[in-house]
């Protein structure tokens, strides 16, 4: 792998915005300043940020009956497009299933991957008997593990005694839990994946819950996709409470609003959890501005028309989720970072060392820093484009961002030195993706 310096553009960190140039060697950054004999990129009126992480992804995931539409394949490839060149993806739980066995399996699929990637460890059936099995996933390169506190019904909710076992034991190894927080209780699973269904106060009593395990453990916690202004109100106050814990929020839930249901096709809209209103979209960027959150990433679990359409009617059945991996970054620059409501220091914190300094993957992915792998995105600030599902590289033909005028366009995307996309044209392979483990 040769060299290359990418000059003149404006390089973007959470401490620091301004001119510069960054030298690449052998896939890593090796200084932020010009080097003699090296191909040499342009950037002049550029960004240069580092490359998103994507902290929740959902590639091949088995949902009421039928799978998410991307695979690692396609996934990753939409994701190199989109800028995104560190996704984080979970193991398939099962009861039967031993944590490293799971892991290992999930690995195996993983390896088509065109990006770089690192996995959760969903802790589904899970018991404090099998706690042995925590570290053996740390000798493996994972310390971030999942549970829900929903899905009773298709055997995913971990109750709160296991919860607290299982955060105790994360706690020695120095790793995360990550919680999927809706009270079981609140939530009417027959309704489907609405905010009729699934309101708020579950989200909020969740959060709680969590808080005060959190801060009786010291587990670092990480709540994953907050909806709502009282889900996040109930974070917050749990952080002034001594609660090590972080939140992360979505591009759905600051973009769109639960009106879209009322569309005739508004059932094509359903996520868990659900969109809310524009008051707690408001709470949500309030909360990015003033640096109360962790990351912003997508939670993509993309399904096509095909197969949403046919449980219109029927809420229980039709299968949740959205597309997100290839527009997280254009849409927060967007709608965050163009029309005033973040900083570019900020995004650069949500889309990258926030998130991987949450899951273990800092100071390797994440930075614009001697050492760090060269993973780069350049944004033309000025640009604009139309989101069309045609046009995007996610294995779904349907958008919710659909006819959306968006400021900011990526000219190109480097992964570990080398050129994945660039110009339009998409030069990255299968299989050049490598599994990144839980540093230090």
């Amino acid at each position: 792998m040769g060299s290359l310096v990418i000059k003149g553009g404006t390089l973007v960190t959470p401490r620091r915005v301004g001119r510069g140039t960054v030298y690449i060697e052998d896939g890593k950054i090796a200084r932020l300043a010009k080097a003699p004999a090296a191909e040499v990129f342009e950037a002049r009126g550029l960004l240069v940020l580092p490359g998103a992480i994507d902290a929740h992804v959902h590639f091949a995931l088995p949902v009421a009956g039928t799978r998410s539409a991307d695979d690692f394949h396609s996934g990753s490839l939409a994701a190199a497009c989109g800028g995104v060149t560190t996704f984080i993806d979970f193991t398939l739980g099962h009861p039967e299933v031993s944590l490293p066995e799971a892991l290992e399996k999930r690995l195996s699929e993983a390896k088509v991957s065109t990006v770089d990637y690192s996995l959760h460890v969903e802790m589904i059936g899970w018991i404090p008997d099998r706690v042995r099995e925590i570290s053996e996933v740390k000798d493996l390169g994972v310390r971030s593990f999942k549970f829900y506190l929903a899905y009773s019904e298709s055997g995913r909710r971990t109750d709160l005694r296991t919860l607290k076992a299982a955060m105790e034991a994360i706690r020695e190894i120095g790793g995360v839990a990550m919680v999927h927080a809706e009270c079981d209780e609140l939530v009417d699973q027959k309704k489907g994946p609405f905010p009729w269904a699934r309101p708020a106060i579950s989200e909020e009593v969740a959060v709680a819950e969590v808080g005060i395990l959190a801060r009786e453990t010291h587990c670092q916690t990480y709540i994953a996709h907050i909806s709502s202004a009282p889900g996040l109100s109930a974070l917050l106050r749990a952080k002034r409470e001594g609660a090590p814990i972080m939140g992360e929020t979505c591009p759905h839930y600051l973009l769109l609003d639960e009106s879209v249901y009322s569309r005739p096709d508004g059932h094509l809209f359903t996520v868990t959890p659900p969109l809310r209103t524009p008051a707690d979209q408001e709470a949500l960027w309030r909360a990015l501005g003033r640096g109360r959150l962790q990351a912003v990433a997508t939670d993509h679990c993309p399904f096509t028309r095909a197969q949403k359409d046919p449980h219109r009617d029927n809420p229980e059945k039709i299968p949740s989720g959205l597309p997100g991996v290839e527009t997280l970054l254009p849409l927060l620059f967007s709608a965050g970072v163009a029309k005033g409501k973040l900083r570019l220091s900020q995004l650069a914190w949500y889309l990258s060392e926030g998130p991987a300094r949450a899951f273990g993957l800092w100071p390797r992915k994440g930075a614009i820093a001697p050492g760090s792998d060269a993973d780069l995105v350049l944004l033309d600030p000025n640009a604009t484009w139309t989101i069309h599902a045609e046009e995007l590289h996610m294995a779904t033909d349907f958008s919710p961002y659909e006819g959306l005028t968006v400021r900011g366009k990526i000219v190109g995307v480097l992964s570990r030195g080398e050129w994945i996309y660039r110009d339009g044209e998409i030069l990255a392979r299968p299989g050049r993706g490598q599994f990144i483990p839980w540093q230090g």
